[in-house]
C-alpha cells in the first residue's frame, strides 16, 4: 500500500470538487493507494517518470497530478483540477 499525501492547496481543490465528481475521485484515490503506476506519465520521453496524471469524472473533466516516491511508498497529490 502507498500512503497518499496532499497539501492544504490540494485539500482545498478537493473540497471544491462538484458533487458529480466525488465518487470518481474517491475511486481514483483508492487505486492510487495500491497501483499508482497505473496513471499516465506526463513525460512522453520517459514513460517511467514518477510524475503522473489520471483523468476522472464524467467525460474525464477532472485530472489528478501526482508524484510517486517509490522508496517511501508515498504518493504526493500535486494538483486536482476540474473543468466546469
Amino acid at each position: 500500500m502507498y500512503t497518499l499525501r496532499s497539501s492544504d492547496q490540494v485539500d482545498d481543490q478537493i473540497a471544491h470538487l462538484p458533487r458529480e465528481a466525488l465518487a470518481a475521485f474517491a475511486e481514483v484515490r483508492a487505486v492510487l493507494e495500491v497501483a499508482p503506476w497505473s496513471g499516465d506519465s506526463i513525460n512522453d520521453a520517459d514513460p517511467n517518470a514518477p510524475v503522473r496524471s489520471w483523468a476522472f469524472g464524467p467525460e474525464g473533466r477532472g485530472a489528478i497530478y501526482y508524484l510517486i516516491q517509490e522508496r517511501d511508498r508515498l504518493v504526493d497529490l500535486l494538483d486536482v483540477l476540474w473543468a466546469a
